[in-house]
């Protein structure tokens, strides 16, 4: 037996935990947040080809975006609940997007290497539906588009990754780049400041499933039953993404005409 958080415990057990612990690290491939970034710039390129808006910043609502931003109406009257994903491919301008892809990058190259491509592809992918959610229940009657929720997500997650991995946030200005945004959210026009809070904090939520894991392990006192529970922090922040999209659907949508905070 060896010494572990609760007392003393089996080292199996406190080797299985230690393989979860999540490595801060900026050395490996993103691949997933470089592909995230070439998607949504190839997506940009294309509406732009289709519709000749080369807006630099933004444009106007094109049929690209009538058919596929988010939108409370068509959500709830027509059922066309993939706008809750399409949106957030769609953008409103060049400096839109390019602020985007830029930021993802760049939060992907802390986010990805510590928790694995597939897990980095969850994160967004919830963060994604925190922002849908969040938008539809400030300002559901507008075309809302962008990666700005998924984004902020990835924000409010490398947060919590450097408390957890017991980095200090000012190293990496994480929190004053959620300020300044947060501020810029508030003042500008025409910045879904739903959509921004609501990412950030699906996406703070989710980071800190994955990464208090190794930590439950200490009140586990078999390697067996931490094998047997090594997807539920996966299970849970999927759980967390399919609640977003329940609300989104069944609570902020059908209020499109009458928003629920804003």
């Amino acid at each position: 037996m060896v010494q572990a958080p609760v007392g003393f415990q089996c080292p199996e057990c406190v080797q299985e935990g230690r393989k979860r612990t999540r490595e801060w690290s900026t050395s490996s491939p993103i691949r997933v947040s470089q592909g995230l970034a070439a998607v949504n710039a190839l997506v940009w390129i294309f509406v732009a080809l289709l519709t000749g808006s080369l807006s630099l910043w933004g444009g106007g609502v094109t049929d690209i975006h009538v058919d596929f931003a988010l939108h409370g109406a068509y959500v709830h009257q027509d059922g066309e609940w993939w706008r809750l994903f399409t949106s957030a491919f769609l953008h409103y301008g060049l400096i839109h997007m390019a602020m985007n892809i830029l930021i993802l990058v760049f939060l992907g190259r802390m986010l990805e290497p510590a928790i694995g491509w597939w897990r980095m592809l969850l994160l967004y992918g919830v963060s994604l539906t925190g922002g849908a959610l969040g938008a539809l229940l400030v300002e559901p009657n507008a075309f809302t588009a962008g990666a700005s929720g998924a984004v902020f997500g990835l924000a409010g997650a490398v947060v919590i990754a450097e408390r957890a991995s017991g980095r200090r946030w000012q190293d990496s200005g994480i929190l004053f780049f959620l300020i300044i945004n947060i501020v810029f959210s508030l003042l500008l026009p025409r910045i879904s400041i739903g959509g921004h809070l609501g990412g950030m904090i699906v996406g703070a939520i989710a980071a800190g499933i994955l990464w208090t894991f190794p930590n439950w392990t200490g009140f586990i006192k078999t390697a067996t039953t931490i094998k047997i529970l090594r997807p539920l922090p996966e299970l849970l922040v999927l759980g967390l993404g399919a609640l977003c999209i329940f609300l989104a659907l069944e609570w902020a949508a059908p209020r499109w005409f009458n928003p629920i905070i804003g």
